[in-house]
């Protein structure tokens, strides 16, 4: 077996899944937001969204341990032998946690630590953006160009992901109200307008991942 092929095969799955799961948890959102629907009816599209939406939290994850495979396959990227074997390790325990506090049956002790999953976005997001600016920089530790820039927008996803997380923090007690008391002009405005701030940066994921796709596949000079 082609191993190099193998991983272009699940690195690019993974970003199939990242980009399709994104659409259909917005075009949920979407539905979710129509006032003509009862609560009962929304509270399904509610599940459906955060069911959704697992999906690119996941492929967010494994984007980057299976590129970085790929990367070091390629002889492009020095993060190799014992320090790729703990990228994985790290990856998939963060994989772990992802799974256990966003999704829908996410377990009482999973949804306490999302303030850790958060704190993992910020460092991550500190990492992968030294990571890309110093090998734009210096060749290191990527040593082609087109890598540390794909990097690069791989880092701004999490700036994203950090904005829209703030974004939809009215979210959630605004649901909740819904569901108690029903629909009230103030219920629907805080919930349209969470999910309506959030629209352009979820624009932006898509673009950032059809860009990256078509940057890991041409290889531009730049």
């Amino acid at each position: 077996m082609d191993w190099t092929t193998f991983w272009i095969f699940i690195h690019i799955l993974v970003m199939a899944f990242w980009l399709g799961g994104d659409m259909g948890a917005y075009y949920a959102a979407k539905l979710f937001v129509r006032t003509e629907y009862s609560p009962e009816t929304r509270a399904v599209l509610a599940r459906v969204m955060q069911g959704v939406d697992i999906f690119p939290r996941l492929s967010m994850v494994l984007v980057l341990p299976t590129g970085m495979t790929l990367a070091a396959r390629t002889g492009i990227s020095l993060v190799d032998g014992g320090w790729l074997t703990l990228l994985w390790i790290l990856s998939l325990t963060w994989l772990f946690l992802v799974w256990n506090v966003h999704r829908p049956t996410a377990p009482e002790w999973g949804k306490k630590l999302q303030g850790l999953d958060t704190l993992i976005n910020w460092v991550l997001l500190v990492v992968v953006m030294v990571a890309a600016i110093g090998s734009l920089v210096s060749n290191h530790p990527f040593t082609e160009t087109w890598l540390a820039v794909k990097v690069f927008f791989y880092g701004i996803t999490f700036v994203i992901l950090i904005a829209v997380n703030m974004m939809l923090k009215p979210f959630g007690p605004a649901f909740a109200r819904l569901l108690s008391e029903g629909s009230s002009p103030e219920v629907e405005a805080i919930i349209k307008g969470s999910i309506d701030k959030s629209k352009p940066m979820i624009w932006a994921i898509w673009a950032i991942v059809v860009i990256n796709t078509a940057i890991g596949l041409f290889k531009p000079v730049f």
